[in-house]
């Protein structure tokens, strides 16, 4: 067993962690093992690089977990909402799930791409939209493909890391990305941008929380960042909120294909 291995191993000895997929822990463990020189690594030296991994991964993965006391009983039984209690993100927002639903209704998506979806899809898929559920937690991507299953979902689940280029997700008519873009902090507004410029959508719904880690309302909800980067992209945007959220409904301007305005000049021209 090599080095990145036994370490791998280590860390996801903690339960709350042992679902990540091993290529997202693999690729912040790389970053600290390129800082060393890993042949003359002492076992003290290995607890901290094990210790700070975890750290990061509890931030950036782990931070909405709330539980995980029969998960596949919950599903099995239909229960949904005590299945998404044990999700802190889907938890706070059981209250405003059917106006969230409402909302995404009068987008009229036929498809949604939901960015770190954590357990939304069992609050908002339903048969009539294809459903491309996305994350880094292969215990949740497994029970929302078992929910597509039984409820005759047209969906599918992708393990991705969005540190990462994501040239390989599907297009759809509406993005769903809450409460991510303060996880991708560390990688500044620059990896918000290109996700929001990459992904194939006509609408993007982007949520933040409105509460500090403590539970209390923020003085200042909006995210002026965005607000500026939408208005520099040209990139409409109206926001509502709920108790917890502030959502940014954000609408990108449709490209006309080269084709497309041949055939509108020809046409004009014609005329």
């Amino acid at each position: 067993m090599d080095l990145s291995e036994e370490l791998l191993k280590k860390i996801k000895e903690k339960k709350e962690l042992s679902q990540i997929s091993d290529s997202f822990i693999l690729d912040i463990l790389g970053k600290y093992l390129s800082k060393i020189n890993a042949e003359k690594l002492k076992p003290s030296e290995k607890k901290i690089i094990v210790k700070e991994v975890r750290a990061e991964l509890r931030r950036s993965a782990g931070m909405f977990q709330k539980g995980f006391k029969s998960r596949e009983s919950l599903l099995e039984k239909g229960d949904f909402a005590n299945l998404l209690k044990t999700h802190s993100s889907t938890a706070e927002r059981i209250d405003f799930y059917s106006e969230l639903k409402k909302l995404i209704l009068k987008l009229n998506p036929k498809s949604i791409l939901d960015l770190g979806c954590g357990l939304n899809p069992i609050a908002l898929a339903s048969p009539y939209v294809v459903y491309y559920a996305v994350d880094i937690r292969e215990d949740e991507l497994n029970m929302i493909n078992t929910f597509f299953e039984k409820n005759s979902i047209k969906g599918r689940v992708f393990s991705q890391d969005l540190r990462k280029p994501i040239d390989n997700l599907p297009e759809a008519d509406l993005c769903l990305i809450f409460k991510i873009f303060d996880i991708l902090e560390s990688k500044g507004h620059k990896q918000a941008e290109y996700i929001i410029k990459s992904v194939k959508c006509k609408n993007i719904l982007i949520s933040f929380s409105t509460r500090t880690l403590s539970g209390k309302p923020m003085r200042l909800a909006r995210r002026l960042w965005l607000e500026r980067m939408l208005s520099r992209l040209g990139y409409k945007f109206t926001m509502v909120n709920s108790s917890n959220e502030i959502f940014y409904i954000v609408e990108k301007p449709i490209k006309r294909s080269l084709n497309n305005s041949k055939t509108t000049k020809n046409f004009q021209t014609s005329c």
